[in-house]
């Protein structure tokens, strides 16, 4: 595949309100109000000899006007500061188990879980149980929560933590996107592994990625003469991802490949997004690759 890396999935470059503004006016009136008052002259008779000449008297009084102003008083409220919602917080993770004094097979590994740039560890461990084991992976955020994922019985296969990898690494990703994922063997096949991939949420509690179905999501690694099966850590142009790896022959010669790009569908699934078909003939270096869960040509399973 043309866009593979060669570099090791361990190298350091990785990662990167209202105001209510109420006016109150109060407004008086001033009326003006006017008294009128009329004096009528009285009339005297007198006797025929005598000749009296009334003149009346008139007086004229005029109306007092008054006028008051009153000034129109405003009032200003006081600006109110935007009201402000608390951002819910993350429900917290369950409890998280521990390994207790019976563990077995306490392995561990380490990674940035949630891409603060700091060391995070995951450890996988299983726990007898009558007459089998129950296994269980935790991861330890560095100064943060802790958390667990119960795998159960995995009857004659057991669980480890595997490593660090990286789904969807993109260079000039914002802070905090770009974080590792853990890869872990979650039981067996016919003729090897089955690997999961587990992650954690916002608030730092542990789970398993599905396959967008509901079902768990799964990568058999696994070698038969007709049948390869693995895993490779991939990318180009600044980005990393994972690439499920299939390889079936006729003949024991020409090998006919499938590689399919394994990629996050929503925050807990994992899809195939991209296949490549292909051709190899036996002998081909790359062919063994289909075999073997790989990142920067180191066989991931080597040790176990």
């Amino acid at each position: 595949m043309s866009c593979r890396i060669h570099s090791s999935h361990h190298s350091s470059g990785r990662r990167g309100v209202a105001a209510a503004a109420f006016t109150g006016a109060l407004l008086l009136l001033a009326t003006a109000c006017s008294d009128s008052k009329s004096i009528s002259g009285a009339d005297t008779t007198v006797p025929a000899t005598v000749t009296s000449t009334s003149v009346a008297a008139t007086t004229t009084s005029m109306a007092a006007t008054t006028t008051t102003s009153v000034a129109v008083a405003t009032t200003t409220a006081p600006t109110l500061a935007p009201a402000t919602t608390a951002a819910p917080l993350p429900p917290a993770c369950p409890a998280a188990a521990a390994p207790s004094g019976a563990a077995e097979l306490v392995k561990t590994v380490v990674g940035d879980w949630n891409g603060d740039g700091a060391f995070d560890s995951a450890s996988s461990w299983g726990e007898p149980a009558g007459g089998g084991m129950e296994w269980f992976l935790r991861t330890e955020l560095a100064g943060g929560a802790s958390s667990s994922v119960a795998l159960g019985d995995l009857g004659v296969g057991s669980a480890a933590v595997v490593d660090r990898v990286d789904i969807n690494f993109s260079l000039g990703a914002p802070e905090g996107t770009n974080r590792d994922e853990i890869l872990a063997i979650v039981g067996s096949n016919s003729s090897g592994f089955n690997l999961g991939i587990f992650g954690i949420t916002a608030a730092g509690c542990a789970f398993r990625f599905d396959n967008g179905s509901g079902a768990p999501f799964v990568i058999p690694v696994a070698g038969t003469v007709a049948q390869l099966s693995g895993m490779r850590c991939d990318g180009a142009l600044g980005s990393q991802f994972l690439v499920q790896l299939q390889a079936s022959t006729m003949d024991g010669t020409n090998w006919a490949t499938t590689d399919s790009r394994i990629a996050p569908q929503g925050a807990q699934s994992l899809v195939f997004d991209v296949v490549i078909h292909g051709s190899l003939t036996v002998g081909d270096s790359q062919l063994a690759e289909y075999g073997q869960a790989t990142c920067g040509g180191e066989d991931l399973l080597a040790d176990f």
